[in-house]
């Protein structure tokens, strides 16, 4: 009966070549998929100004229905002071303030105990992720919001324009 001695199995690694090889075809996955990647977060938040822009058109339109619904119409001058409190409405959310040259709800009311635009889409202020600024005529809500009209990531809601308000999304900084 002959014997048959085990001899262990000798590990051997991987050559120098061999690893030069993964490195570089690792290189070559990262150089692709690298840019891909890096637009995902571009392409993130332009989706959620979309979605904000949405919700502010969203606003106008039911604001100004209900404007229509309760009797008022556009003014060609300012009524100022006291007159100015027949330009406020009742929607679900609560009293909002609509400018006398379009209807449109205003950025941040002037009258006690209105909404501002921010209300109606449900961003806060002390909102981390995104920025805001509201001034009584331009309310920006954002990732990049510049102190004046400029580049950026934002959605501009201005109240004030004629004949209509407008939504602007601008996206060049995202």
């Amino acid at each position: 009966m002959a014997s048959t001695v085990r001899r262990p199995k000798i590990s051997r690694g991987f050559t120098l070549i061999e690893l030069v090889m993964v490195i570089v075809i690792l290189g070559i996955l990262a150089a692709f998929a690298l840019p891909r990647f890096a637009s995902l977060s571009s392409d993130a938040r332009e989706a959620t100004l979309e979605s904000v822009a949405g919700t502010m058109k969203s606003t106008i339109g039911i604001v100004k229905s209900k404007a229509y619904a309760q009797g008022l119409s556009r003014s060609a001058a300012n009524p100022g002071g006291s007159n100015q409190t027949g330009y406020i409405i009742e929607t679900e959310a609560g009293r909002a303030e609509v400018d006398w040259r379009n209807l449109c709800p205003e950025s941040r009311a002037e009258t006690a105990d209105a909404l501002t635009m921010l209300d109606y889409i449900s961003v806060d202020e002390s909102d981390t992720l995104l920025k805001t600024f509201v001034n009584n005529e331009v309310t920006r809500v954002g990732f990049n919001l510049p102190s004046d009209p400029g580049p950026g990531c934002y959605v501009e809601y201005d109240s004030f324009g004629v004949p209509d308000c407008t939504v602007t999304k601008v996206v060049g900084g995202c």
